[in-house]
């Protein structure tokens, strides 16, 4: 892409390889969105393609900095909060089962040089939201979440946070599993990044957002002749 100009279809002569391989469904999902505007299925699946593509920076420090954030307050709970008695008997079954098999697996691979480090990022999205629940509440947030996401407005509550974190991680999961986003309010998600970010840094957001190309890729929505 040169000067924020959509890959196209013309310039590729990729039409009829892209669409056929896709299934049905999915280019008419595109075709419905083309119709009348004098665009291709296929220049919009690019468009589409780009966007998502745009989106790791912004959604890379989102989640690395809010599992940082979180990892924190574990440890200012407790050092060695993977073992920890009380958070293990918070934890749901599924989410006590995932933080088991990270320890599992990152001591099969770094045996006695095994750190806390290795297993927060073995660890899910999901499981640093599920922390963010009222479960947790006494145990890590008592006195407010924003003594660990400085940023944040003393105003909201927790179950802000962790609706704030699950947006961003169905988001994230949304892309990853190559659904459109090109008509689900991206613009408002990719927001949603940022103040995440912001939450935990301001500095940081601010870097990320002058840096992100989503906008002006939302912006360059291809356009027929």
């Amino acid at each position: 892409m040169t000067d924020n100009q959509p890959l196209s279809t013309t310039d590729l002569s990729v039409e009829a390889l892209i669409t056929g391989y896709l299934n049905v469904a999915r280019v008419n999902r595109f075709a419905a969105a083309a119709q009348g505007n004098g665009v291709t299925p296929a220049s919009l699946y690019l468009w589409n393609c780009e966007m998502s593509a745009a989106f790791y920076l912004p959604l890379h420090f989102a989640e690395i900095t809010c599992r940082n954030t979180i990892h924190k307050a574990l440890c200012f709970r407790d050092k060695e909060w993977p073992e920890n008695k009380t958070l293990r008997d918070l934890l749901d079954n599924t989410h006590l089962k995932s933080l088991d098999l990270a320890i599992s697996d990152e001591r099969a691979q770094h045996g006695d040089g095994m750190t806390n480090d290795h297993i927060v990022s073995a660890l899910s999205f999901g499981f640093w939201e599920h922390l963010t629940t009222k479960r947790f509440k006494r145990l890590l947030w008592s006195k407010g979440f924003q003594r660990s996401f400085r940023s944040a407005p003393w105003g909201i509550k927790l179950h802000d946070l962790q609706r704030q974190i699950e947006s961003v991680r169905r988001w994230r999961n949304r892309i990853a599993h190559h659904n459109a986003i090109f008509d689900k309010k991206p613009s408002s998600k990719l927001q949603d990044a940022i103040t995440l970010i912001e939450w935990s840094s301001p500095d940081l957001s601010k870097w990320v957002a002058a840096q992100c190309q989503v906008q002006a890729i939302i912006n360059a929505r291809p356009k027929g002749n």
